[in-house]
């Protein structure tokens, strides 16, 4: 019997649900070619050393020859060995790369919002604020009922650094992300070094159905590949300040946001 997703683990790894159900076809295959790769590999190391200390007078052609031939048999083993291995879904970089593990948990029924957070803080830095937009966003939404889910990319403690936000001699950690935005830990996503927050924004407004996302990037590079993400006008919340308010548009905040 089909049971319907409930949390965001259950869409991005409908694969597990089938690991219960053991075929010895792929068991046996796998386990030839991981076997025929650890035997072919010891003889390609052990045949030269043989050579040398128990066949000497060998023609070194013919030894060549059958070394080469173990190599090359030994090549054909492995691309089959990895093939097989690459026919298994990957996790889905969502969850891959969620050190928290708290993204797998996220229910579908429970509303989300997804914060921009490298640039609603240089958002703050513009304009004289730094971390404090940031933090009292995630504070009011939160009060409102939403699940906070906020990416950073990973040069995030560098810039906060740059910034003056803590000391040099502190090691990065999430804490100090924790400490400076008002976020709880399992709020945060630092994404690999490498990679933008970007794709991972858009991906949880993807599969999480009760979500928006809060961010001054229009993501227009991606418009091609997300177009059910971004049909309307109402998946993503721009910020702006005005009246000495910090107000989100497309939403009506229950509380306003007042600057200090």
């Amino acid at each position: 019997m089909k049971h319907e997703p409930i949390t965001l683990g259950d869409v991005l790894t409908p694969v597990e649900t089938n690991r219960l159900h053991f075929n010895f076809g792929v068991w046996l295959r796998n386990t030839v070619y991981t076997l025929s790769n650890f035997a072919l590999l010891t003889a390609i190391f052990a045949l030269p050393l043989w050579w040398f200390l128990m066949g000497p007078n060998m023609d070194r052609s013919i030894m060549l020859v059958f070394w080469v031939a173990l190599i090359v048999l030994w090549l054909v083993v492995y691309r089959r060995l990895r093939a097989s291995k690459l026919t298994h879904p990957k996790t889905h970089s969502l969850l891959a790369n969620d050190s928290q593990g708290f993204m797998r948990d996220l229910r579908l029924d429970a509303k989300t919002v997804i914060i921009d957070g490298s640039n609603i803080y240089h958002f703050g830095r513009d304009n004289g604020l730094d971390a404090q937009p940031l933090g009292l966003i995630a504070h009011q939404l939160r009060s409102e009922g939403y699940r906070i889910v906020c990416f950073f990319d990973a040069n995030i403690f560098h810039r906060l650094n740059e910034h003056g936000a803590f000391r040099s001699d502190q090691r990065h950690s999430l804490v100090l992300l924790e400490d400076i935005f008002g976020l709880s830990r399992d709020e945060i996503y630092v994404v690999p070094s490498g990679t933008q927050a970007d794709k991972y924004v858009l991906d949880s407004l993807k599969y999480l159905p009760i979500s928006f996302a809060v961010t001054n990037d229009q993501f227009r590079d991606y418009a091609k590949n997300y177009p059910t993400v971004m049909k309307d006008n109402q998946w993503r919340k721009g910020v702006v300040i005005s009246n000495n308010e910090i107000k989100l548009l497309q939403h009506r905040l229950q509380s306003p946001i007042r600057l200090n």
